[in-house]
């Protein structure tokens, strides 16, 4: 092979010292080469890399993905773990998105899956106990239901899944839960054209208080006599509910208050709540609800306008009606 310079006219040693010069160069970029490619594999081999996301992934995968750049692993335990299905990756070290030098191993949990637990009865529990129970089971308390019931209020009365049946640990257990008794209903009787004395009567021993009453002049008919009402008969009513009557009065009329004393002697035997309502021309009230012992003497005023009487509640059951003079 001709070198460059052999059709040029040298002397011999200038070829010679040319010869020289072209093979240092050579040496010299072969070295800066070697260099270049030692210093390109020590920057790859100690450069931080990046670790990955390998949680939810199977061991296999995560391998891969670990393995793609330049990191081991290493299964350490295995544990159950409710969010993590059987297999997968639960847990990771050194974490996702941190530095770690090629090579370092990454340690990894893997997930045993959901442990399974037998359900507990919480039937005829209260609603607190079973919450307590349950959690003690390592499940949870899920959709609470109500129900009318003649049990105690709060009182589970059925579950699902049952009693006894296997579950995924943390499983969600729906309740049905006791309300406690239906309110009693009671339907609006026609009350026109009679005293407004009689619907105090009928209506105050449901609980059904009357609310307002009106007045209007009519000579005709006896004073307090029934003219409208609402709500109108038949309407279905409940415990507390409210009534209002308007009513007849006479232009002669005083509806002058006048104080009246209503008194009551406890009976025997345990102590009860003692409940006074009174009734006057302008509506229902009651004057007095209280825990009262045996033998006691209650008296109580009260102003009162026009028919007036007073109804006498032990524990919420009716005993009498006084009538106020």
């Amino acid at each position: 092979m001709k070198l460059p310079f052999e059709n040029i006219k040298l002397t011999p040693a200038e070829k010679n010292l040319t010869r020289r010069a072209l093979a240092i160069l050579g040496s010299f970029t072969a070295i800066t080469f070697v260099t270049a490619l030692a210093s390109m594999l020590f920057t790859q081999l100690h450069e931080p890399m990046i670790v990955p996301k390998i949680v939810g992934m199977d061991q296999s995968q995560a391998e891969g993905a670990l393995s793609s750049k330049g990191l081991h692993l290493k299964v350490t335990r295995s544990q159950y773990d409710e969010h993590m299905p059987l297999g997968l990756v639960s847990e990771q070290l050194p974490k996702a998105n941190s530095y770690a030098k090629r090579g370092q191993v990454v340690e990894v949990v893997l997930s045993k899956g959901n442990p399974k637990v037998k359900v507990p009865s919480v039937v005829q529990m209260s609603f607190p106990q079973a919450q307590i129970a349950l959690a003690g089971a390592h499940l949870r308390v899920g959709r609470e239901s109500l129900m009318n019931s003649q049990e105690p209020q709060d009182t589970v009365l059925a579950q699902m899944p049952s009693a006894d049946e296997v579950a995924d640990s943390f499983t969600e257990v729906n309740l049905l839960v006791a309300a406690g008794p239906p309110q009693p209903s009671f339907i609006m009787p026609d009350l026109k054209n009679q005293p407004l004395q009689k619907a105090f009567k009928a209506l105050r021993p449901a609980g059904i208080t009357i609310q307002n009453i009106k007045s209007e002049v009519h000579d005709d008919l006896d004073s307090e006599t029934i003219l409208s009402q609402v709500p109108p008969s038949g309407t279905r009513l409940q415990e507390k509910d409210n009534v209002s009557f308007t009513v007849s009065s006479k232009s002669t009329d005083s509806l002058k208050a006048r104080y009246a004393k209503i008194a009551f002697d406890m009976p025997e035997g345990n102590p009860r709540r003692l409940q006074i309502d009174v009734f006057d021309s302008s509506g229902t009230q009651t004057i007095y609800n209280k825990m009262e012992s045996p033998k006691d003497h209650v008296e109580v005023g009260v102003s009162v306008k026009g028919t007036a009487s007073a109804q006498i509640y032990l524990n919420q059951e009716f005993v009498k009606e006084i009538p106020i003079e």
